[in-house]
């Protein structure tokens, strides 16, 4: 076996058709796509492990500046974690993870990152502690207004989108700043199909829908009116906020036990 680990592979055709590889094989995703639409910005960095030209271990720095309350700070979500079956407990995870460290040290405020049941023993041993995350539900009355889709696979539904984007998400306590490029990994790939626009109420919206439920993941726009308001579009009953909301007055708050999401949270 012959390792390396190279920083930011999507630059070259090969290294970079090598992590796809890997990603489609561990997840069923592909970053191909989104590379080619030009939203390779900087701001997501696989750390990748090859063995003679074959990706093999990979995790992602993810740089997001998020507004809390007035303050905007500095916070990396680690992602794409994945590891070729035949190369696990060669310790290229902590490898990875130990160069991360070396590489960002004191240039964060937060790092964090989901994994599911089966890692969650290993995490603590890279200084993550789990933390709580919580549901928000609020019952709401539906109300009459033309929700559109967007169709994320055409250039100026993307342009449209992004124009809505650039007002923020006012409703959120946690606010991503400047982060339009890895919101396009979403929207055109696993999110491209919940994408809408609400006239009535001046905001684009991604959300799903589930029988008489709503969950809203993101709004731009419509700060003249409250989440519940523009939600209220979807004709649904039951509201389920998929962030956490900067107001939380009349929702019922409950902590999340889904073992295939556990928030983790690096202490050192």
């Amino acid at each position: 076996m012959n390792f390396k680990l190279i920083k930011n592979p999507m630059g070259d055709d090969d290294t970079r058709a090598a992590y796809n590889a890997l990603a489609s094989e561990t997840f069923g995703l592909s970053f191909e796509d989104w590379y080619q639409g030009g939203y390779f910005d900087g701001s997501h960095i696989p750390y990748t492990v090859f063995d003679d030209g074959k990706a093999v271990a990979n995790i992602s720095v993810n740089l997001m500046d998020v507004e809390y309350a007035g303050t905007v700070k500095k916070y990396i979500q680690l992602g794409t974690v994945m590891t070729k079956a035949e190369y696990r407990g060669k310790g290229l995870q902590r490898q990875i993870f130990n160069e991360i460290i070396k590489d960002f040290s004191g240039k964060f405020d937060t790092m964090f990152l989901f994994a599911n049941k089966t890692v969650t023993e290993f995490y603590p041993k890279l200084g993550f502690e789990k933390a709580v995350e919580y549901s928000f539900e609020k019952n709401i009355t539906p109300q009459t207004a033309t929700v559109k889709k967007l169709d994320m696979s055409k250039t100026e539904d993307v342009q449209f989108f992004r124009e809505y984007y650039e007002k923020g998400n006012s409703f959120s306590g946690f606010e991503v700043k400047n982060g339009f490029a890895l919101e396009m990994f979403y929207l055109g790939g696993p999110y491209s199909e919940n994408v809408f626009y609400i006239e009535k109420y001046d905001a684009t919206v991604v959300a799903e829908t589930d029988g008489n439920t709503v969950t809203c993941l993101d709004i731009f726009g419509g700060q003249e009116y409250s989440a519940e308001e523009i939600m209220s579009a979807f004709g649904c009953e039951k509201l389920v906020m998929g962030f956490t909301p900067k107001d939380s007055t009349g929702f019922d708050i409950q902590p999340i036990n889904d073992e295939d999401t556990v928030l983790f949270v690096y202490s050192g």
